[in-house]
């Protein structure tokens, strides 16, 4: 009988020490939640710092903070580590940054922590596309700037007048540089084969002994045989060099040996004037004979092309 009596008077002492120390446990530590700003615009980031504090013979703190996955309205962007705060070791603080991309008042909620009944506090952030103008100022609407454009159309004209006198003038001068005159024929009553004839009968007087004869000579047999060719070919040949008659003759029609013997006599004037070479006599009268063969043969064949 004792001992039910005692019993059921310590039953209730111990459910009550239970209790006691069971809350002791619980709300052995204070937590403080403080924010860097709760009005945001969309995509900035709010630091949400949880300060864990031990009660007076509390001990360690043990933070366990649990956060979720996902929070609604709200996007996680770090879970900082928990540190013991500089000014207190027995202080741990921890940082969550976290963003929303919805526009809105919306309620973060309290973070609870493992093994432990106490929690975060929930509190409101405000976010918004842009700052809000609270001071409702009137604002006088400022007049219509008068914007000065410059015109440049006479410069571009005057610019462009002048561009185009410049390709007219360059253009005059291309064309007058390239354009073919008309070659001058040395008037004659005479045909070109006899007056080729004649002049070289004139030649056959020259003393051939006097060297300056001989360079007269020569020059003239040449000079003789290019106005023959360039009557003929109703062009003008006086400027022509000896390379530029043997393609021309080589063209018309004429045998490979009847060029040789015109390149060698029309070589023989050049080393003349240019090399003051002096032939002998019976050389120069060759050189003679064979332009005259030559000439006669033109005079014979088939008239030489006039291109």
């Amino acid at each position: 009988m004792l001992n039910r009596t005692i019993r059921i008077l310590f039953l209730p002492v111990v459910l009550a020490a239970c209790l006691f120390f069971s809350g002791a446990a619980c709300y052995s530590q204070s937590v403080q939640t403080i924010t860097d700003r709760k009005d945001i615009l969309i995509g900035e980031q709010v630091k949400l710092k949880i300060r864990i504090t031990p009660l007076p013979g509390a001990g360690t703190v043990s933070p366990g903070l649990s956060v979720p996955d996902s929070i609604p309205h709200f996007d996680i962007v770090d879970i900082g580590k928990a540190n013991a705060a500089e000014d207190n070791p027995q202080v741990v603080d921890q940082t969550i940054t976290f963003t929303s991309f919805d526009s809105g008042r919306w309620v973060f909620p309290a973070l609870s922590f493992r093994g432990s009944a106490i929690k975060t506090d929930s509190f409101e952030v405000n976010v918004s596309y842009s700052a809000a103008d609270t001071s409702n100022q009137l604002r006088d609407i400022k007049p219509i700037i008068s914007v000065y454009v410059a015109d440049y159309t006479l410069y571009y004209i005057i610019g462009g007048s002048v561009l185009l006198l410049l390709l007219l003038f360059l253009l005059y001068r291309y064309l007058k540089k390239n354009k073919k005159e008309k070659p001058s024929i040395p008037a004659s009553r005479l045909s070109p084969y006899d007056e080729a004839m004649a002049g070289m009968n004139k030649l056959a007087q020259l003393n051939l002994q006097d060297a300056a004869s001989v360079k007269q000579y020569h020059t003239e047999l040449a000079g003789i045989f290019k106005r023959y060719l360039g009557r003929k070919q109703q062009k003008d040949l006086s400027t022509r060099t000896t390379g530029d008659l043997l393609v021309r003759m080589t063209k018309s029609g004429m045998s490979p040996d009847q060029v040789s013997v015109l390149a060698t006599a029309l070589r023989c004037t050049d080393a003349v004037k240019f090399a003051k070479y002096i032939p002998e006599s019976v050389e120069s009268q060759d050189c003679l004979q064979k332009i005259k063969a030559i000439i006669e043969l033109t005079e014979h064949e088939t008239s030489i092309p006039k291109s």
